[in-house]
């Protein structure tokens, strides 16, 4: 009872009374619905019994990209963008900026639609950063909406069934026309071991990249990330994610 108390001051100090209720029966009941709520000075789309809401908090209230720094950057590639909090953040602090918002899940790209169009400056993609322009299989690890993976092989028990395609950092330059990358944000689950095993093409147009790496879904994600990264000049490490700057 008494967490159930601490959840629910929590969550008013975050929503609202009313909606921390709906919050609280929702969760309790695994009813998913969508709802819309304001944090900070930010209303946007969150779906109930889902990680939706501790990713939105993380993004608008705790701000954990706020550790990335540029002055004034032109293009952003948020990679594992899921409902478009990370995207948000990115648009109000750098409103100059073209942010591409890449998110491969179906529920999770119309969630990041929802809440991302009004913004001009934001531009949705729906896939998969990978290593190779091809068709994978969404995975769920069953962590929440916040969890899931492209994987070469196919896990029978975890598949969504849902068909996703695949694009390099090489072809999203191409296609929208991109010469520099000043911030590449990346949290792809364990995938963002074969873009950077591939990234000899591209690597020398990002200015910074900022990665939530996952050795533990994936091994070798650290290391691929850090031969990538071998001639950029600083590194820093916030949480979960390491940060690297050209310069």
């Amino acid at each position: 009872m008494k967490k159930t108390i601490q959840k629910f001051f929590r969550l008013s100090n975050l929503i609202g009374a009313k909606e921390a209720v709906r919050f609280m029966i929702d969760g309790r009941t695994k009813r998913k619905r969508i709802r819309q709520v304001t944090l900070g000075d930010e209303t946007l789309y969150i779906r109930t019994a889902t990680t939706d809401l501790s990713v939105a908090v993380s993004h608008l209230i705790k701000q954990e990209c706020d550790h990335i720094h540029d002055a004034d950057p032109s293009v952003i590639v948020d990679a594992g963008a899921n409902i478009g909090a990370s995207a948000l953040y990115f648009a109000k602090k750098y409103p100059n900026a073209k942010v591409f918002a890449i998110e491969p899940e179906e529920e999770n790209f119309e969630m990041l639609v929802k809440n991302t169009n009004r913004y001009k400056n934001i531009v949705p993609i729906k896939a998969a950063l990978w290593g190779s322009n091809c068709t994978r299989t969404i995975q769920n690890r069953f962590t929440g909406a916040w969890g899931y993976t492209v994987t070469e092989t196919t896990n029978k028990r975890e598949s969504t069934g849902q068909q996703v395609n695949c694009i390099t950092i090489d072809s999203l330059l191409k296609d929208y026309h991109i010469d520099r990358i000043d911030i590449l944000k990346m949290d792809i689950e364990g995938g963002e071991k074969e873009v950077l095993e591939r990234a000899e093409g591209w690597i020398g147009k990002v200015k910074i990249i900022s990665a939530e790496l996952h050795d533990k879904i994936c091994i070798g994600c650290d290391r691929a990330f850090y031969l990538a990264t071998k001639e950029f000049t600083r590194f820093e490490k916030f949480a979960e994610k390491v940060t690297a700057y050209r310069n």
